[in-house]
């Protein structure tokens, strides 16, 4: 009897199993099983063998938890596909601009085309031996090195054993990555994952030079493959997909955090977080190091509207909630794509409960359980950042940051129907500051389309900076032109000379400690623009040579290798009169440029309303058709992306 008892064991505890799941027919895992059509069979061949072993009942478990949570991930297949994925490559070998290498990557295989691609769906691809290979190696990590004896299952499940980040190609990536790195950790007998997860940053990074940096790409280019990802190049999210790629083949949890969009900004950000032994939560950035949530730069200064921490599972309870009260929701929030949580909480220092005023809404009754939205600016639209069910006609927002721009809306066949004109919490108050219309006209002089304080250290590089004339090309002697003594607030200053002898060498000379950053420099001789061979000191690359200063562009500056001692001139040929100089800081593009074309709007009860389109005539807007207190945006319809909201305070321009 004990023989046969044995001998039937494992063919009883699968039949107790399928039983269970036969039983729910509404369940999970029979959900997911019916959408893979023909794949089912390799799906259950993976099920089949964790079941029939009982010591591999929390693989059978993780088993279910991949296959539960695998529809809505997908994959791109094609030649595009794998033709364009070596431009992360040549971003680690070359030094070009990311834009030249996509330019000559589309001289040869034309332009990278997601429609070209074939969309493949993991519930009906992906195969058993696939599936085992990455169970058993994310176990394998998971009981082999000593942090993993303080990693829960349920970590391990969202943050070690998924066998993918986002919309990447499927890979067998585990091998690689652990061979790669795994000796790096071979002398660490710690059991802190975020400790060793430190370490093995710190020591890549020995090993390598520090990423480069861009958000430039391919455009439409998915999420990078683990093969792709390890050249350790591109934007935050592909250096993030290194990260984890490298952590969770060591065993260690790890995920990735995310603004959907900043507070200031029109852009998101991501980094990945790390739960240490005592479950306190560090932030890693390989540009930086390795802090304690409280005390990262992302706590301490970003604005943020709102923090996700990423899952390879659904966030079933808000899903289901929302999916309860109304059938049409925005893509961030879908069926597909709710695989995040909030944290907001641990990130900001501006936490707030936001309970929407009656008086701030255009329809002054609402209803009990309506779905409502909290939107932040992205460009010249509103994005959704969360959600609510209103409550006894109240409508609130739980832990968002104060002094972010935020509008309330509803959404109802795929559009935003807004609740609320724009307003921001105070920080300090936590009152609401509205933007609403006033009677008085205020003319408008208009000189940026972006807040110019992220480029302030470049302007401020120009304070001190000297321009000399000279009659040797070594400058012996030079005569001071000009000393620029404020910093630059607009594309082109025009100052006049403070000699009138003539010269033949003339010069920007950058102060101390400013790569003698500087965009264009331009001399006159009354109204005529001189011009000479250009002449100067090396740039830190070709992208930043001292010939941009007279190339006409001011979007093009100099970077000298160098703090100091740099300079850019020109030899004129002969002795000439300097009248006027025009110089322009080093800058992003966000100035008014004369010849593109702008449009100055509104906000709204439906939207932005148009005050009309100029071509600038110089380097600076006028609108006499504005007034106080109401939220404005200024687009350029020829070039550049960098636009945010802004409000008038004394007739100037405060962007939010």
């Amino acid at each position: 009897m004990r023989s046969f008892t044995n001998r039937y064991v494992p063919i009883i505890y699968l039949l107790v199993i399928f039983a269970g799941c036969k039983q729910q027919k509404d369940s999970p895992l029979e959900k997911a099983l019916s959408l893979a059509g023909g794949n089912r069979i390799e799906l259950e061949k993976v099920l089949n063998r964790y079941a029939a072993e009982p010591g591999d009942s929390l693989k059978y478990k993780a088993a279910c938890f991949l296959i539960e949570n695998m529809p809505g991930y997908y994959y791109y297949e094609g030649k595009d596909l794998d033709a364009w994925s070596i431009y992360f490559k040549c971003l680690d070998n070359e030094a070009k601009n990311p834009r030249r290498i996509i330019d000559s990557l589309s001289a040869v295989y034309g332009k990278f085309d997601l429609t070209s691609l074939t969309v493949k769906y993991d519930i009906e691809e992906i195969d058993s031996n696939f599936l085992f290979g990455n169970i058993d190696k994310a176990f394998a990590a998971w009981e082999e090195y000593p942090w993993g004896k303080n990693v829960s299952f349920e970590d391990f499940c969202e943050y070690v054993l998924p066998y993918r980040i986002g919309n990447e190609k499927l890979t067998d990536w585990r091998d690689m990555y652990r061979d790669l790195y795994g000796e790096l950790l071979n002398d660490q007998n710690t059991e802190d994952p975020a400790y060793a997860a430190r370490v093995l940053r710190n020591r890549i990074g020995d090993r390598r030079k520090i990423p480069r940096f861009t958000t430039i790409r391919p455009p439409g280019y998915p999420y990078s493959d683990a093969f792709t990802a390890i050249y350790f190049n591109g934007s935050c999210d592909n250096i993030n997909q290194f990260c984890l790629y490298a952590f969770r083949a060591l065993g260690i949890p790890s995920a990735i955090d995310y603004m959907p969009v900043r507070g200031n900004e029109n852009v998101g950000h991501s980094w990945v977080s790390l739960k240490n032994s005592n479950g306190e939560f560090y932030v890693l950035d390989f540009f930086h190091s390795y802090y304690y949530v409280a005390e990262s730069a992302v706590n301490r200064t970003a604005l943020k509207p709102k923090v996700f921490r990423t899952t390879f599972s659904r966030n079933t309870e808000k899903l289901d909630l929302l999916l309860s009260k109304t059938s049409s929701v925005p893509p961030r929030f879908s069926f597909d794509n709710y695989r995040f949580f909030d944290v907001t909480l641990l990130y900001t220092n501006y936490l707030t409960n936001l309970s929407v005023p009656d008086s701030l809404l255009y329809e002054k009754k609402t209803k009990n359980d309506h779905v409502f939205y909290l939107c932040a600016p992205m460009k010249q639209d509103w994005t959704p950042v969360d959600w609510t069910v209103s409550r006894e006609g109240k409508i609130e927002f739980k832990e968002v940051e104060a002094g972010c721009l935020y509008r309330v809306a509803k959404y109802e066949t795929e559009t935003l129907t807004f609740m609320t004109g724009p307003f921001t919490i105070r920080k300090q108050t936590r009152g609401i500051k509205t933007y609403t219309t006033n009677e008085k006209d205020t003319p408008l002089v208009l000189y940026s389309k972006f807040p110019l304080n992220g480029e302030n250290s470049f302007r401020d590089r120009m304070v001190g900076g000297v321009f000399e004339g000279s009659d040797n090309a070594g400058f012996k002697n030079a005569d001071t032109l000009f000393v620029i003594k404020n910093r630059p607030f607009r594309l082109l200053h025009s100052v006049e000379s403070l000699s009138d002898k003539p010269y033949r060498y003339v010069r920007y000379k950058g102060p101390a400690d400013s790569h003698c950053n500087v965009a264009e420099v331009r001399f006159f001789s009354d109204s005529t623009l001189l011009e000479g061979k250009i002449i100067g000191t090396p740039g830190t690359n070709p992208n930043n040579e001292y010939t941009n200063v007279f190339d006409g562009k001011t979007e093009t500056s100099f970077d000298h290798n160098t703090p100091s001692d740099g300079w850019a001139g020109l030899d004129l040929g002969k002795p000439q009169r300097i009248t006027g100089i025009v110089y322009s800081p080093r800058n992003r593009d966000n100035y008014i440029k004369r010849g593109n074309v702008y449009e100055l709007v509104i906000s709204s009860r439906e939207g932005w309303k148009s005050l009309g389109r100029q071509t600038a005539g110089s380097d600076s807007l006028r609108y006499d058709n504005t007034s106080g207190n109401c939220l404005y945006y200024i687009t350029c319809h020829s070039e550049g992306n960098q636009e945010r909201p802004f409000t008038l305070e004394n007739g100037r321009m405060i962007f939010l």
